[in-house]
């Protein structure tokens, strides 16, 4: 029994839980701690690796991160501009991020993903204003607007967008 079955084991469980809960019968039993440490003794028993600590990404990570990109490589810079929107925004993955695939959307692309339509930089470079067309917190995809402010450092991601932006418009 692997990763793949213990997962299975879970869905399951819950899916009995679903059933019995439809059903209103008590549901106390998938509460008790013994069953938790059981699934926990197959996984060990088994020789499921445990997950590997995660630790939260912020700016000096950021700033780290964006030292090693290069300011005269295109790849680098078209890096840099989503890293430092994306970090300042909060934005997960999916925000700002598509498959190769979705680019068959055509014409309804913008309608999904992030463009370069989706941002407007304020005049005196002081904020800019990310529209996400559809996330998360937006089922309805009416369309998010997300205030980001400049941070005049390194990790600024106005001034990445902007940069970006006059080597595109070349």
């Amino acid at each position: 029994m692997g990763t793949v079955k213990v997962k299975t084991l879970k869905l399951y469980l819950t899916s009995i839980k679903s059933y019995q809960l439809n059903r209103r019968i008590d549901c106390t039993p998938f509460s008790d701690a013994r069953l938790e440490r059981i699934i926990q003794g197959i996984k060990r028993d088994h020789n499921e690796l445990a997950r590997s600590i995660r630790s939260p990404l912020t700016r000096p990570h950021l700033v780290c991160l964006l030292r090693h990109l290069s300011s005269a490589d295109y790849k680098s810079i078209a890096l840099r501009a989503p890293f430092t929107l994306a970090f300042a925004g909060f934005l997960r993955v999916g925000e700002f991020t598509y498959r190769e695939a979705d680019l068959q959307l055509g014409s309804l692309f913008p309608k999904w993903f992030i463009t370069k339509n989706s941002i407007n930089i304020a005049a005196d470079s002081s904020y800019m204003e990310l529209t996400l067309p559809g996330s998360k917190t937006d089922p309805f995809r009416k369309g998010i607007r997300v205030t980001i402010a400049a941070t005049r450092d390194e990790g600024c991601p106005i001034e990445a967008m902007k940069y970006l932006q006059r080597i595109d418009s070349q």
